[in-house]
Protein backbone atom coordinates (compact mmCIF):
# COMPACT_ATOMS: atom_id res chain seq x y z
CA UNK A 1 0.00 0.00 0.00
CA UNK A 2 1.00 3.47 -0.68
CA UNK A 3 1.51 6.56 2.05
CA UNK A 4 -2.23 7.05 1.16
CA UNK A 5 -3.35 3.76 2.06
CA UNK A 6 -4.29 2.40 -1.15
CA UNK A 7 -3.27 0.31 -3.79
CA UNK A 8 -1.74 2.43 -6.83
CA UNK A 9 -2.39 1.74 -10.44
CA UNK A 10 0.77 2.84 -10.98
CA UNK A 11 2.86 0.88 -9.31
CA UNK A 12 0.82 -2.07 -10.08
CA UNK A 13 1.45 -1.21 -13.61
CA UNK A 14 5.45 -1.15 -13.15
CA UNK A 15 5.43 -4.25 -11.29
CA UNK A 16 3.70 -6.12 -14.45
CA UNK A 17 5.42 -4.24 -16.68
CA UNK A 18 9.08 -5.93 -14.76
CA UNK A 19 7.36 -8.94 -14.48
CA UNK A 20 5.72 -9.85 -18.32
CA UNK A 21 6.30 -8.63 -21.64
CA UNK A 22 4.10 -5.17 -22.53
CA UNK A 23 2.90 -4.17 -25.96
CA UNK A 24 2.20 -0.19 -25.11
CA UNK A 25 -0.67 1.12 -26.78
CA UNK A 26 -1.07 4.82 -27.66
CA UNK A 27 -4.24 6.65 -26.89
CA UNK A 28 -5.62 9.74 -27.87
CA UNK A 29 -6.73 10.74 -25.16
CA UNK A 30 -6.63 9.54 -21.28
CA UNK A 31 -8.71 11.47 -18.43
CA UNK A 32 -8.30 10.89 -14.90
CA UNK A 33 -11.81 10.69 -13.25
CA UNK A 34 -10.72 9.53 -9.56
CA UNK A 35 -12.66 13.00 -8.27
CA UNK A 36 -16.55 13.41 -8.70
CA UNK A 37 -16.39 16.73 -11.57
CA UNK A 38 -14.24 14.51 -13.54
CA UNK A 39 -16.49 12.57 -14.64
CA UNK A 40 -18.14 15.44 -15.84
CA UNK A 41 -15.74 16.44 -18.02
CA UNK A 42 -15.24 12.71 -19.05
CA UNK A 43 -18.82 12.75 -19.77
CA UNK A 44 -18.47 16.02 -21.37
CA UNK A 45 -16.05 14.51 -23.98
CA UNK A 46 -17.62 11.24 -24.54
CA UNK A 47 -20.74 12.80 -25.52
CA UNK A 48 -18.41 15.02 -27.68
CA UNK A 49 -18.10 11.81 -30.20
CA UNK A 50 -21.76 10.31 -30.36
CA UNK A 51 -23.95 10.52 -33.71
CA UNK A 52 -27.11 11.08 -33.05
CA UNK A 53 -30.25 8.29 -33.69
CA UNK A 54 -33.32 7.63 -32.37
CA UNK A 55 -34.63 4.03 -31.93
CA UNK A 56 -36.87 4.75 -28.60
CA UNK A 57 -40.24 6.26 -28.52
CA UNK A 58 -40.40 9.92 -29.34
CA UNK A 59 -43.67 12.55 -29.30
CA UNK A 60 -43.78 14.34 -32.45
CA UNK A 61 -44.64 17.43 -30.20
CA UNK A 62 -40.89 16.94 -28.52
CA UNK A 63 -38.32 18.90 -29.76
CA UNK A 64 -34.65 17.00 -30.63
CA UNK A 65 -31.76 19.87 -31.09
CA UNK A 66 -27.57 18.70 -31.71
CA UNK A 67 -26.88 15.43 -31.53
CA UNK A 68 -29.21 13.35 -29.19
CA UNK A 69 -29.48 9.39 -28.62
CA UNK A 70 -32.49 8.07 -27.52
CA UNK A 71 -32.34 4.52 -27.07
CA UNK A 72 -34.56 1.56 -27.99
CA UNK A 73 -36.86 1.24 -24.70
CA UNK A 74 -36.25 4.91 -23.81
CA UNK A 75 -39.37 7.47 -23.67
CA UNK A 76 -39.60 11.30 -24.74
CA UNK A 77 -42.96 12.95 -24.00
CA UNK A 78 -44.49 15.93 -25.17
CA UNK A 79 -43.35 19.22 -25.20
CA UNK A 80 -39.61 18.22 -24.15
CA UNK A 81 -36.69 19.80 -25.73
CA UNK A 82 -33.90 18.62 -26.04
CA UNK A 83 -30.21 19.76 -27.11
CA UNK A 84 -27.13 17.61 -27.67
CA UNK A 85 -25.13 16.26 -26.90
CA UNK A 86 -27.22 13.89 -24.85
CA UNK A 87 -28.03 10.03 -24.33
CA UNK A 88 -30.98 8.66 -23.24
CA UNK A 89 -30.74 5.43 -22.14
CA UNK A 90 -32.91 2.59 -22.78
CA UNK A 91 -35.95 2.71 -20.24
CA UNK A 92 -35.28 6.35 -19.14
CA UNK A 93 -38.92 8.93 -19.03
CA UNK A 94 -37.97 12.64 -20.06
CA UNK A 95 -40.67 14.93 -19.47
CA UNK A 96 -43.57 15.48 -20.34
CA UNK A 97 -42.60 19.58 -20.87
CA UNK A 98 -38.64 18.90 -19.46
CA UNK A 99 -36.01 20.55 -21.18
CA UNK A 100 -32.74 18.38 -20.79
CA UNK A 101 -29.58 20.15 -22.52
CA UNK A 102 -26.13 18.92 -23.24
CA UNK A 103 -23.62 17.58 -22.21
CA UNK A 104 -26.25 15.18 -20.23
CA UNK A 105 -26.17 11.46 -19.53
CA UNK A 106 -29.97 10.50 -19.21
CA UNK A 107 -28.98 6.34 -17.46
CA UNK A 108 -30.99 3.12 -18.39
CA UNK A 109 -34.34 3.60 -16.10
CA UNK A 110 -33.80 7.30 -14.79
CA UNK A 111 -36.70 9.43 -15.24
CA UNK A 112 -36.65 13.69 -15.75
CA UNK A 113 -40.26 14.55 -14.49
CA UNK A 114 -43.03 16.89 -15.82
CA UNK A 115 -40.95 20.22 -16.17
CA UNK A 116 -37.72 19.30 -14.90
CA UNK A 117 -34.58 21.01 -16.10
CA UNK A 118 -31.18 19.13 -16.43
CA UNK A 119 -28.06 20.20 -17.91
CA UNK A 120 -24.33 18.97 -18.37
CA UNK A 121 -24.98 16.20 -15.81
CA UNK A 122 -24.77 12.64 -15.38
CA UNK A 123 -27.90 10.56 -14.05
CA UNK A 124 -27.38 7.33 -13.24
CA UNK A 125 -29.30 4.17 -13.80
CA UNK A 126 -32.72 4.52 -12.30
CA UNK A 127 -31.74 8.10 -10.84
CA UNK A 128 -35.16 10.32 -10.75
CA UNK A 129 -35.31 14.03 -11.20
CA UNK A 130 -38.74 14.84 -9.75
CA UNK A 131 -40.90 17.69 -11.71
CA UNK A 132 -40.33 21.43 -11.33
CA UNK A 133 -36.90 20.72 -10.40
CA UNK A 134 -33.36 21.59 -11.53
CA UNK A 135 -30.44 20.06 -11.98
CA UNK A 136 -27.47 21.50 -13.23
CA UNK A 137 -24.00 20.25 -13.50
CA UNK A 138 -24.26 17.63 -10.89
CA UNK A 139 -23.25 13.69 -11.04
CA UNK A 140 -26.38 11.55 -9.58
CA UNK A 141 -25.60 7.90 -8.54
CA UNK A 142 -27.99 4.59 -8.71
CA UNK A 143 -31.61 4.78 -7.96
CA UNK A 144 -31.19 8.79 -6.49
CA UNK A 145 -34.67 10.53 -6.23
CA UNK A 146 -34.72 14.20 -6.18
CA UNK A 147 -38.29 15.24 -4.80
CA UNK A 148 -40.38 17.60 -6.02
CA UNK A 149 -39.26 20.91 -6.79
CA UNK A 150 -35.54 20.00 -5.82
CA UNK A 151 -33.06 22.56 -7.20
CA UNK A 152 -29.68 22.81 -7.27
CA UNK A 153 -27.50 25.94 -6.92
CA UNK A 154 -24.23 25.21 -9.58
CA UNK A 155 -22.81 29.01 -9.19
CA UNK A 156 -21.20 31.01 -6.42
CA UNK A 157 -22.22 34.57 -5.89
CA UNK A 158 -18.38 35.52 -6.73
CA UNK A 159 -17.70 33.86 -9.84
CA UNK A 160 -14.85 31.76 -7.99
CA UNK A 161 -14.42 28.28 -8.56
CA UNK A 162 -16.68 25.83 -6.84
CA UNK A 163 -14.93 23.47 -4.00
CA UNK A 164 -15.53 20.37 -3.01
CA UNK A 165 -14.92 18.36 0.41
CA UNK A 166 -11.89 15.52 -0.42
CA UNK A 167 -10.19 13.41 2.37
CA UNK A 168 -11.55 16.59 5.10
CA UNK A 169 -10.15 19.38 2.09
CA UNK A 170 -11.81 21.61 0.57
CA UNK A 171 -10.29 21.21 -2.96
CA UNK A 172 -11.12 23.35 -5.87
CA UNK A 173 -12.62 21.76 -8.93
CA UNK A 174 -11.24 24.03 -11.71
CA UNK A 175 -14.85 24.84 -12.46
CA UNK A 176 -16.80 27.67 -12.50
CA UNK A 177 -20.29 25.78 -12.70
CA UNK A 178 -20.65 22.33 -10.08
CA UNK A 179 -23.85 21.46 -8.48
CA UNK A 180 -23.80 18.39 -6.36
CA UNK A 181 -23.18 14.62 -6.17
CA UNK A 182 -25.16 12.51 -4.75
CA UNK A 183 -24.51 8.66 -4.12
CA UNK A 184 -26.59 5.83 -4.48
CA UNK A 185 -30.36 6.41 -3.10
CA UNK A 186 -30.42 9.81 -1.93
CA UNK A 187 -33.80 11.31 -1.34
CA UNK A 188 -33.97 14.59 -1.35
CA UNK A 189 -37.43 16.25 0.03
CA UNK A 190 -40.44 18.86 -2.00
CA UNK A 191 -38.66 21.71 -2.67
CA UNK A 192 -35.03 21.24 -1.15
CA UNK A 193 -32.43 23.72 -2.44
CA UNK A 194 -28.70 22.35 -2.60
CA UNK A 195 -25.56 24.40 -2.38
CA UNK A 196 -23.10 24.06 -4.66
CA UNK A 197 -20.12 21.54 -4.28
CA UNK A 198 -22.30 19.46 -2.09
CA UNK A 199 -21.57 16.36 -1.11
CA UNK A 200 -24.67 14.10 0.03
CA UNK A 201 -23.25 10.60 0.78
CA UNK A 202 -25.14 7.21 0.35
CA UNK A 203 -28.52 6.79 1.35
CA UNK A 204 -28.78 10.54 2.42
CA UNK A 205 -31.86 12.29 3.00
CA UNK A 206 -33.09 15.74 3.70
CA UNK A 207 -36.75 16.91 4.95
CA UNK A 208 -38.87 19.38 2.84
CA UNK A 209 -38.15 22.91 2.00
CA UNK A 210 -34.13 22.36 3.71
CA UNK A 211 -31.60 24.48 2.34
CA UNK A 212 -28.46 22.17 2.37
CA UNK A 213 -25.32 24.08 2.67
CA UNK A 214 -22.81 21.01 4.54
CA UNK A 215 -21.86 18.17 3.30
CA UNK A 216 -23.81 14.95 5.02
Amino acid sequence: ESERGEHEITDVLSQVVDEFSVTPVTLSRWLDVGRPWELLEANEWKLGDLEGHVAGEVSEDAHLEGTVVVEEGATVKPGVVVEGPVLIRSGATVGPNAYVRGATLVGSDAKVGHAAEVKNSVLSRGASVSHLSYVGDSVLGRDVNFGAGTNVANLRHDDDDIEFTVKGERVSTGRRKFGVVAGDDVKTGINSSLSPGLKLSTGATTRPGEAVDRDR
